[in-house]
């Protein structure tokens, strides 16, 4: 049997190591995600804990690999040492990308199905993992808060360079407003009754759950006095008189029915002889004289 020098021994033996650690986090990964599963966890949250546990479990991994590589005591704290000190120089953003990954999951700053805003981007967040969000992009050049088409990766660290803007963590709900103008010479108060009216048919089926969530909300943080009930608010103009109708709606619903209100209202201000959608109008009073160019010289 041939000679096997001690040096080949050991690295052989950090390479089984090595392998072994490699197969335990992709076992402990599959195991972990399966007892996810069967908890009655919301999906989104599903994905969140699951994201967490891998990004932990390979992270220890990593930490034990290098600790079977780099040898105990002395040996470890100077290469841990030395290798800190240039991944801090070379990586700055790495690293505060990491920083927020931490912040993130530990300050509850958002999670996978919320829709958020950070910067300039907006979207729904498909992937939270140790570098970068992953968001399905929202906005842009389509109007109404839907989606793009487009993801978006978004590095951790932005967290502490832009604000957080979270549509979805603590009310699922958001208010939105249609405005219509109305002739000074229409019947303004059969108006806003039927304004209120398509708004009530839309927004009364969640108003109990919206009202629910709000209470949690108020509870936890110091709130205003806030409507969840369709409102109407009068603006005289010069022109006309704008109706402005706020009301409670799901965040993915929006765009869905506001156009459908629109439609809805258009048709029926058709019907009614005494109630005028305002436009922008020039009326030309009286034409200035012209000059005949025969009689000139």
């Amino acid at each position: 049997m041939p000679y096997v020098p001690q040096v080949y021994q050991e690295i052989l033996i950090k390479l089984i190591i090595s392998l072994c650690v490699l197969l335990f986090a992709i076992i402990s990964n599959k195991i972990a995600e399966k007892f996810i599963k069967k908890r009655k966890y919301s999906h989104s949250h599903i994905h969140t804990l699951r994201n967490v546990l891998r990004n932990m479990i390979w992270l220890a991994s990593i930490v034990i690999v290098l600790f079977v590589w780099l040898g105990e005591s002395g040996n470890l704290t100077v290469a841990m040492g030395i290798l800190g000190a240039g991944i801090a120089f070379a990586s700055q953003e790495t690293i505060g990308s990491f920083v927020g990954f931490l912040n993130i999951v530990t300050g509850n700053l958002f999670q996978i199905g919320d829709r958020i805003r950070i910067g300039n981007v907006s979207g729904d967040v498909i992937d939270i993992n140790l570098m970068r969000t992953i968001v399905m992009e929202i906005g842009e050049w389509v109007r109404g808060d839907q989606y793009t088409g487009r993801i978006v990766s978004i590095a951790n660290n932005s967290i502490f360079s832009n604000p957080v803007i979270n549509y979805t963590k603590n009310w699922h709900f958001l208010w939105d407003e249609i405005t219509i103008p109305i002739t000074y010479a229409s019947d303004w108060r059969l108006a806003e009754e039927i304004i209120l009216q398509h708004g009530k048919e839309y927004s009364e089926a969640i108003q109990a759950d919206a009202s629910k969530e709000l209470q949690k909300l108020d509870e936890k943080y110091p709130l205003k006095k806030t409507v969840i009930e369709p409102t109407i608010y009068v603006t005289l103009t010069d022109n006309w008189i704008e109706m402005t109708l706020r009301y409670v709606i799901n965040i993915s619903d929006r765009r869905e029915v506001n156009g459908k209100l629109n439609y809805e209202l258009l048709k029926h201000f058709e019907t009614e002889p005494t109630v005028t959608i305002a436009s922008s109008t020039i009326e030309i009073v009286k034409f200035p004289p012209l000059k005949n160019n025969d009689n000139l010289g």
